[in-house]
């Protein structure tokens, strides 16, 4: 059912894919002659990598031209960006980009045929983890908007990319600490003022104190039992603290953790942190993240997966992007030029999906009659061949 990357699918897709190109110029990659490339084909992101352009003319020649199905670039900067091994290119600094993608935000995706169907609710809650971590940026760190650029995956998700001068000449180690604050790596609750033994919260709260604390108090308006199934203690130990929550609340205020029944009361609280720290944290993936060589989709390109858009998006525009609208572009408009206002396309199986408020599906092993930017999507995801 997946076509290889010589077929008619693949030839399809990239007929559109050029005629994007050539009506789009991409200028979303600041200072291209110090950027490693990287293109794929038909169900392959990175067919080819350790590539250079000198401008975005030649950017926008190449994606003209040879019609990749994807591209990428470095968030690192070299002098010799084509040079292999990767030492030869000689690294001078580097932006930091963080990745959401739904799929790893331990939300239940549907898997059909080994292809992964994402629905708004997925890409809400990769918006939600994108705000969180603007909000440690701008309060913990002091980044400005500005070095800050969001960008829809094309897919799954969000790229956050922080391009400013404080963030590109970091080291490594330095990216590790970066990523080990965000993600509540190895939190030491002593440090941060806890203490298990006399059950003293921290009165003076900075940034992290605070956000425990509020997590704390949201995390006691759950009911008896679930806070018993999450911390594996009884009911009967639980049961006091959430009927005395306003004293529980007001004693956190003080830097008093209400004791608990029983010689286990500090376990219970330090229990209670770790899973709270948990729901706080940013949800980034620390091998990405820190990674000073990966290269990631060219934000503004199309997506060979789905035929939609890596759309840039204004921080004051994210609350309300809507992917399944705001980046689809294979849309009548587009078809028209070419005669193409419906393809014919058979379906192994698809469940019910919906793009430019349209609905569509559920289908399994029958030929359908869809619009363009539905038979791209279906296409390119795999679950479909052109009807020959």
């Amino acid at each position: 059912m997946f076509p290889n990357q010589e077929s008619p699918e693949s030839d399809f897709l990239q007929q559109m894919f050029s005629t994007y190109y050539k009506k789009h110029v991409i200028d979303s990659v600041p200072d291209v002659p110090y950027r490693e490339f990287g293109f794929g084909v038909y169900k392959r992101k990175i067919a080819n990598r350790n590539m250079a352009f000198t401008n975005v003319n030649e950017v926008n020649s190449f994606l003209r031209d040879r019609k990749p199905l994807f591209f990428s670039y470095s968030n690192a900067y070299y002098k010799f960006p084509a040079r292999t091994p990767m030492s030869n290119k000689e690294l001078f600094k580097a932006d930091i980009i963080y990745e959401f993608d739904a799929d790893e935000l331990g939300l239940e995706v549907p898997v059909i045929n080994e292809i992964q169907w994402f629905k708004p609710v997925h890409l809400e809650e990769a918006k939600r983890q994108v705000f969180r971590l603007l909000d440690f940026l701008h309060n913990d760190f002091g980044f400005s908007d500005d070095g800050v650029a969001i960008n829809f995956s094309g897919k799954a998700g969000f790229h956050v990319h922080l391009r400013s001068k404080s963030i590109q000449d970091l080291n490594k180690r330095a990216r590790i600490e970066l990523v080990d604050y965000l993600t509540a790596q190895n939190m030491d609750f002593t440090n941060l003022g806890f203490d298990f033994d006399s059950f003293v919260a921290p009165k003076q709260k900075g940034l992290w104190q605070a956000r425990l604390i509020i997590g704390l108090k949201e995390f006691f308006e759950k009911d008896t039992k679930e806070i018993s199934k999450l911390t594996d203690f009884p009911t009967k130990k639980v049961s006091p603290l959430v009927k005395s929550k306003d004293a529980l609340f007001s004693s956190l205020d003080k830097g008093v953790l209400m004791q608990v029944e029983g010689r286990k009361g500090g376990e219970f609280w330090k229990k209670v942190l770790e899973i709270v720290a948990k729901s706080e944290r940013v949800p980034i993936d620390r091998q990405t993240s820190i990674d000073l060589h990966k290269i990631i989709r060219v934000p503004a390109t199309l997506h060979g997966d789905t035929g939609m858009v890596a759309k840039i998006i204004p921080i004051d525009s994210l609350k309300d992007f809507d992917a399944f609208n705001d980046s689809v572009v294979f849309d009548e408009k587009f078809a028209k030029e070419f005669d193409l206002n419906t393809i014919k396309v058979t379906v192994k199986e698809a469940p019910a999906f919906e793009l430019l408020n349209k609905k569509f599906g559920p289908y399994k092993d029958e030929v359908v009659e869809l619009p363009l930017f539905a038979a791209a999507y279906l296409v390119g995801k795999g679950a479909a061949v052109l009807k020959q």
